[in-house]
């Protein structure tokens, strides 16, 4: 199975800011799920980017996915998961963290930075 993903924060119109994830899944026989959805906390990009690898991963995980491949439109997350960059920022330590406990759950896992 693969996914697709995509986060994205931007400043309101109301000077607040507004956060949410989408992501797609494509299995092997091309069958696709596209999901959106709306964070309830205001996060920078990369956050979003984080909140929407993890909750793909949760979502394959619950239909018993066992070999994954993600697709990110950022390099960071990619390069950080793969131990390319430091994780240097406090702020992403706990998701960093989640993502290497979700990916020990698959047989396989994958990840790549996949140009907009």
């Amino acid at each position: 199975m693969a996914i697709i993903l995509d986060g994205a924060s931007k400043t309101g119109p109301r000077g607040n800011i507004v956060a949410g994830v989408g992501v797609i899944l494509v299995s092997r026989h091309n069958y696709v799920i596209s999901r959106a959805f709306s964070l309830n906390e205001p996060c920078s990009n990369n956050a979003a980017e984080y909140n929407a690898l993890l909750i793909r991963m949760q979502l394959t995980k619950e239909i018993s996915v066992m070999h994954l491949e993600a697709y990110d439109g950022f390099k960071f997350i990619g390069n950080q998961v793969r131990g390319e960059y430091d994780v240097r920022h406090e702020n992403f330590v706990p998701y960093h963290n989640a993502f290497i406990n979700m990916a020990e759950k698959f047989k396989s896992f994958y990840i790549n930075h996949a140009p907009r």
